[in-house]
């Protein structure tokens, strides 16, 4: 394989982006680190320790010969469900703030509903290129292709967290309608989802108080709306050009851990409004170079994959923007290549390296399959 073949626009966006969030996860973090731990570059350390694993499981991952990537998918699924167990397991999993998402292994805790979100998409696109794409047929394919996703989602919201659920089921149902799903099973499936997510969601107190939090923060002021209160306040404080680098006063005991799910806030008030922008755009560009990838893939199981992981680093990144500027319920999800956290680094590094290898296995000049494209898909057509 030529390293001459992947796509370098993208690595060097991913690239920039990991840079920028040291950066800030210097600056939200530093004060308190220094404070609490007699070292204002813990957390940095920490992340860059956890970028280094991902950059080598993605270099790894990007230079697997295309087809072992379909050969162990089903053992990637595996391990991921077994691990999603784990987590419940007293005395291994480790529980916080009530969410037994993590798996503690000394100084280093592995949140396996990262890594779902990879296997539940290289899954679904291995199988659904394996059966010729004929989501028509519901018994022996759209089916199956439903159940993908069921187990892996079923685990992640007993945890519970509600946001990675959303986010694997979003990308299950971004897969099924590039694949050529038809439009009458479109709009079910999503009509399901929407009302499935509803009971879930009013089925559990704190989340119908995050929701009535959303709608009004300033009714609990002190309590569930205090985060993004704080946050907006942050944005405003850095009007269009920001107070300068390291100057936020968010980050002073304001914004709880802001170096983790709010750590836009302290770029806000920072950077202002132009360096907001400048975010948008780099995850715009992403975005453009992972659909630009999906176009060239030469098969179906790699436009699939590419559409999908693409779609997953956007929707993830929109989430949390739209949650620290008071625009989407709270959701606990951090923003993509800038979040602290090592389990969320390292699998979105895996992505990458996913989407580097259907990249550097397009033929020149190559183009998706015709059910790729909207008006194929729409239908479910498989245009020759």
């Amino acid at each position: 394989m030529k390293a001459r073949r992947f796509d370098l626009p993208l690595l060097g966006l991913v690239v920039v982006l990991l840079i920028l969030g040291l950066v800030m996860v210097q600056s939200a973090s530093g004060p308190v680190a220094a404070d609490r731990l007699d070292d204002p570059w813990y957390y940095v350390k920490r992340q860059l320790a956890a970028i280094i694993v991902g950059i080598g499981g993605g270099v790894t991952i990007a230079f697997t010969p295309y087809e072992w990537l379909r050969r162990y998918a089903w053992a990637a699924y595996a391990a991921v469900i077994v691990g999603l167990i784990l987590v419940f397991v007293p005395g291994l999993g480790h529980r916080v703030n009530g969410a037994s998402r993590w798996i503690g292994m000394g100084s280093v805790n592995l949140q396996p509903s990262e890594l779902a979100k990879l296997v539940c998409v290289l899954c679904m696109a291995h199988f659904i290129d394996e059966k010729g794409g004929r989501l028509d047929d519901v018994k022996k394919v759209l089916l199956p292709a439903l159940a993908i996703p069921a187990p892996l989602m079923l685990l992640i919201v007993m945890e519970p967290d509600f946001g990675t659920t959303v986010i694997v089921g979003g990308m299950a149902f971004i897969t099924l309608v590039v694949a050529g799903l038809r439009t009458r099973f479109i709009y079910a499936l999503f009509g399901a989802g929407v009302t499935l997510g509803a009971l879930v969601m009013v089925a559990e107190p704190y989340r119908l108080k995050r929701l009535r939090s959303f709608m009004d923060p300033w009714a609990d002021a002190a309590g569930a709306g205090y985060q993004v209160i704080q946050s907006m306040i942050a944005f405003h404080s850095g009007g269009l050009s920001g107070r300068g680098l390291g100057e936020s006063q968010a980050k002073h005991l304001f914004l709880p851990e802001p170096w983790t799910d709010f750590i836009a806030a302290v770029l806000g008030e920072e950077l202002g409004l132009v360096g907001v922008l400048a975010l948008l755009v780099l995850y715009s560009l992403l975005i453009w170079r992972g659909m630009h990838i999906a176009r060239q893939a030469d098969d179906l199981f790699g436009a699939l994959l590419a559409t999908s992981l693409t779609a997953a680093i956007g929707l993830q990144a929109f989430f949390n923007l739209g949650v620290v500027m008071g625009v989407v319920p709270p959701k606990g999800l951090v923003l993509p290549f800038m979040s602290y956290g090592a389990s969320a680094i390292v699998a979105q590094l895996f992505a990458v390296g996913l989407l580097l290898n259907v990249s550097a296995n397009s033929a020149a000049g190559a183009r998706a399959p015709t059910i790729y494209r909207p008006s194929a898909t729409a239908e479910g057509v498989l245009a020759r």
